[in-house]
């Protein structure tokens, strides 16, 4: 019997092959890698609104880091700034550029883990 555990179940494996894929395309250098990694995002984002609706009408579906606070707002806010940056930068050609964004974030922020995620952004854009 279909329920809205199974198809939130179904949508998870969905957001997870279609992850998978983006990053198989950027490895295999699928040209226009930004295009086709763009219309990824779309799809996943289109699988997110539909999980949203989902946990609205069954709440209990929700996972809990949904519910949970940052523990670092103004970091998560900051990388977001600094990662559109970047990849405007990418996007238009310009890599040194994009590195070089990520490395002053690193320089600015004291979360470790914020950190990681920019370096490993400049560890995918010194291999493209």
């Amino acid at each position: 019997m279909t329920t809205l555990r199974s198809i939130d179940s179904l949508l998870n494996v969905a957001a997870r092959l279609l992850d998978k894929a983006a990053s198989e395309m950027r490895d295999a250098k699928l040209q226009p890698i930004d295009e086709n990694v763009e219309h990824i995002g779309r799809a996943l984002s289109e699988v997110f609104e539909i999980q949203h609706k989902i946990y609205e009408v069954e709440p209990s579906l929700k996972p809990q880091y949904l519910n949970e606070e940052s523990e670092y707002p103004e970091a998560d806010a900051l990388l977001t700034t600094y990662l559109g940056e970047a990849i405007g930068m990418e996007q238009s050609g310009n890599i040194e550029g994009a590195i070089k964004k990520l490395k002053e974030f690193i320089l600015l922020e004291s979360s470790l883990h914020h950190q990681e995620i920019a370096r490993g952004e400049i560890d995918r854009l010194g291999q493209i």
